[in-house]
Order: structure tokens, then sequence, then C-alpha cells
């Protein structure tokens, strides 16, 4: 019983080459890009390979979608409810300020 050693298909499969040339996306001439337009031009080009349009697509999503903002659920409560919120602040920042009539 042989042990160990070479076994047909076994291994890193090898890269395939691909034998077209992808020019790179059709940019508007004198027109200065922002680097959204930049990746979307290469996500909207049908023969650009597909690994340049997965990371396209990557690399474009800062720019199309937002961050989720805090919840407001759990811990984080409203501060508008907390103590001393909306209090007169002057005095305790100024404390000269009730003599020279500012409050």
């Amino acid at each position: 019983m042989a042990r160990g050693g070479a076994r047909p298909g076994a291994g890193r499969k090898k890269k395939q080459v691909t034998t077209e040339e992808w020019k790179g996306p059709e940019l508007p001439e004198g027109k200065q890009l922002r680097p959204l337009d930049f990746w979307l031009a290469i996500l909207r080009d049908d023969n650009a390979p597909f690994d340049l349009r997965m990371t396209a697509a990557k690399e474009a999503m800062p720019f199309m979608h937002a961050k989720p903002g805090p919840s407001r659920d759990g811990d984080q409560a409203d501060l508008g409810n907390a103590p001393g919120a909306g209090d007169d602040w002057t005095h305790d920042l100024n404390p000269g300020a009730d003599q020279k009539g500012l409050h």
C-alpha cells in the first residue's frame, strides 16, 4: 500500500491565462473624474474581467451606501432627557458673566 507522494489531480490548480486583453473602461475625455466615476465605469463595462468588476463593486460601495448610524436602543439613551441637559451653562463656563450683566 503506497503512502504519500504525488497523486494525480492533487495540489493547487494552475491559473488560466486569458488571451483577450481588456483595454480599460471608456472614460470621458477632458473631464475630471471622481473615484466613484472611475469605479462605476469599470463596474458597468461588460467586457471587464469579472474579478476586476467585483473589486470595483467593493471599492464603490462606501461611496454609494452610507454606514448605519449608531442605534438609539439599549445603552444609548436619548441625551436630551439626561440630568443637566438644556440647563444654562453660562455661569459654569464664564463665572464672571453674572457680574458683567451678560446673563
